[in-house]
C-alpha cells in the first residue's frame, strides 16, 4: 500500500511539474510571436525598397507556370493519318502489330528473346 501511495505522490509532482513546463513554454511561445510579428514588418519594409531599387517585378519574383501545351491535331482539311496495315499477328492472341518504329509489343519482345525469328509471326497476304 505504501508504494501505491509514493507512485501516486510521484505522479502529481510530475503532473505539477509538466504543468509548470507546458505554462513556461506557452508563455516562450508567445514572446517568440511576439518578435516574430515586429522583425516580419521590419522585413517587409526592408524588401519592399530593395524591390524599388532594383525595379522588381512579380513576374521576376515569382515563376509563372506554363500554360499547359495543347495537343497536335492534323491540320484543318487535312485527313488523320491511317493507323499502319497490320503485317504481324500473334497466333495464341489474335493480336496485331504493323512493325513500325517505336516499342515493339510485349509478345513480339518475349519471341525475340526466345529466339524465335520476328517473320515467324508475319501475315500471308492472299492474291
Amino acid at each position: 500500500m505504501a508504494d501505491t501511495s509514493t507512485a501516486q505522490a510521484q505522479l502529481e509532482k510530475l503532473e505539477a511539474e509538466h504543468a509548470k513546463r507546458i505554462a513556461a513554454l506557452q508563455e516562450i511561445e508567445a514572446q517568440l510571436s511576439a518578435v516574430r510579428a515586429a522583425n516580419r514588418t521590419a522585413k517587409l519594409t526592408e524588401i519592399k525598397k530593395q524591390i524599388a531599387d532594383y525595379g522588381f517585378t512579380a513576374a521576376d519574383l515569382f515563376e509563372q507556370p506554363k500554360p499547359p501545351r495543347k495537343p497536335r491535331t492534323a491540320k484543318t482539311g487535312e485527313a488523320a493519318k491511317p493507323a499502319p496495315e497490320a503485317k504481324y499477328r500473334n497466333p495464341t492472341t489474335g493480336e496485331t502489330w504493323g512493325g513500325g518504329r517505336g516499342r515493339k509489343p510485349a509478345w513480339i519482345a518475349e519471341a525475340i528473346a526466345k529466339g524465335i525469328a520476328v517473320e515467324t509471326f508475319l501475315i500471308q497476304k492472299t492474291a
